[in-house]
């Protein structure tokens, strides 16, 4: 009679250990699959852009902004020696000029 009770006790052990990693494996299986949600980011643009920032944007080199700045009013702020440029001010510049050649 031990034999019989030890042979069915132990297939039954086994499969709860089975049914056990079986979950596990599962839930260890949702948290990979369950989606994130997205993670938004805010980019705000600064209100004055240097001069390497104006290149950046504009993609003009530095010579050609001063020369802008002096021949066909570039919209500039100088702040003791430093020079920035308004984003706004720089969209509403080429717009007008883009109104002007058409």
């Amino acid at each position: 009679m031990n034999k019989r009770t030890s042979y069915v006790a132990q297939p039954m052990i086994e499969k709860k250990n089975v049914t056990i990693e079986w979950l596990q494996e599962g839930r260890q299986g949702m948290n990979r699959e369950t989606p994130k949600p997205p993670q938004v980011k805010l980019t705000l643009l600064p209100l004055l852009l240097d001069i390497e920032q104006a290149m950046e944007v504009l993609s003009l080199g530095k010579t050609k902004i001063y020369e802008l700045i002096e021949t066909d009013g570039l919209p500039v702020l100088h702040i003791g020696k430093a020079v920035r440029f308004s984003y706004k001010a720089l969209e509403q510049w080429i717009e007008q000029r883009m109104q002007d050649v058409a």
